[in-house]
């Protein structure tokens, strides 16, 4: 097997990335400039990516574009509008599947407030980190803000000296969270969704893992809500989970109220460990950090965020142990989020779930860490 295939299998089975003939040319060019930067045979390089997440989720993230825009397909928000003042007054999720760097979940943000809706909110997810530390930074430029009326930059922007940042009050409805839609079960990340925004997702997939993505969707969903995708999305066969319909003149799909789903859906991919729950994990991190095995702690620790963003020491102990694998990058990427992880926390949790820290050793522990001890 060639570097490249080594590559692009990778990124099938762990990221659910198509081979075409024109990704199959950018990503051996992709190859060759990281190699070449880091200063390796290629098929070096393509061993650390398969032996080491970092350098994985990094060419993940070069092999996707994240490009979006605010608003992008007014269609499907003014439909939005339509659904969101007619629901009932209970708490609703509206998730946004693939969130790229931010402007969609909080493009939903803003239609919500508009529509008045202080009882729905955002959950918006990728599998590329990167792409999630541009939406938490919620920092855009002039040219990304295309799509926003004045108006709408006036009542939920700021300016800044080289953008603008999105408001509080904004960045308050959207909750950020790391999911693959190609292989992982999104029922703890994103309980019930009523609306689901997937646009321009699928086109990466290959036909087996947009069925599944499609499958992994329609099990988290109550019957009667509705799935947006994009007009670049080729799903498959969808009257399984969802009838087609149109909402405002958008077209978009509902989900039947009888599908059965549950027993295909959440189903681990082949060499793939089922779920585990968050304790668990912790555990195994830390037996593996105390046997030496650090590739295997990184990865229980790791799964722990996935499994909840919110919680702290989760992102400590991820950023020990790469630490101790000799990833600085990355750790401090880490420590960076599991400050954030205590700032947004309210402070209630028990502090058993701080693995021995009480929140102030802990704030001060990864403080730091950020600052190399001068503090």
């Amino acid at each position: 097997m060639t570097s490249l295939d080594l590559a692009t299998s990778l990124l099938r089975s762990r990221a659910g990335l198509k081979a075409e003939p024109a990704s199959q040319a950018r990503l051996k060019r992709l190859l060759q400039e990281s190699a070449t930067l880091a200063g390796i045979p290629v098929d070096a390089y393509v061993s650390i990516v398969d032996t080491q997440p970092a350098a994985f989720d990094d060419l993940l993230d070069r092999v996707t574009v994240q490009h979006s825009s605010f608003f992008r397909d007014p269609a499907q928000f003014i439909a939005l509008d339509g659904l969101v003042r007619g629901a009932n007054h209970l708490e609703h999720v509206l998730w946004s599947a693939g969130c790229g760097n931010g402007q969609e979940p909080y493009s939903l943000a803003m239609a919500l407030d508009e529509a008045g809706r202080d009882d729905w909110h955002v959950v918006a997810t990728d599998v590329s980190f990167r792409a999630l530390a541009r939406t938490e930074k919620a920092h855009y430029s002039e040219s990304e803000v295309h799509g926003l009326s004045s108006e709408r930059r006036r009542r939920y922007l700021t300016a800044s000296r080289d953008g603008y940042d999105v408001n509080p009050s904004i960045r308050r409805k959207v909750r950020i969270a790391h999911h693959n839609l190609a292989i992982d079960d999104a029922s703890s990340i994103v309980p019930r969704p009523a609306v689901v925004f997937c646009r321009n997702v699928l086109m990466y997939f290959g036909r087996e893992e947009s069925m599944a993505c499609i499958q992994r969707i329609a099990s988290v969903m109550d019957p009667g809500g509705h799935l947006f995708l994009g007009h670049s999305d080729s799903p498959g066969p969808m009257n399984r989970y969802f009838a087609e319909v149109r909402v405002a003149g958008a077209h978009c799909y509902q989900r039947l109220s009888a599908a059965p789903v549950a027993s295909v859906v959440g189903k681990p991919a082949a060499g793939m460990r089922p779920p585990r729950d968050l304790p668990g994990l912790m555990t195994e991190g830390d037996r593996a950090a105390a046997s030496g095995d650090i590739r295997t702690a990184v990865r229980a620790f790791r799964q722990a965020t996935y499994l909840d963003p919110n919680v702290a020491i989760a992102y400590f102990q991820l950023g020990a142990a790469l630490e101790l694998a000799g990833d600085a990058r990355e750790a401090r990427r880490a420590f960076g989020a599991a400050g954030l992880a205590m700032v947004n926390g309210d402070g209630t949790e028990d502090d058993s779930g701080l693995g021995g820290y009480t929140r102030r050793d802990l704030a001060s522990a990864i403080a730091y860490k950020l600052t190399g001890g001068q503090h």
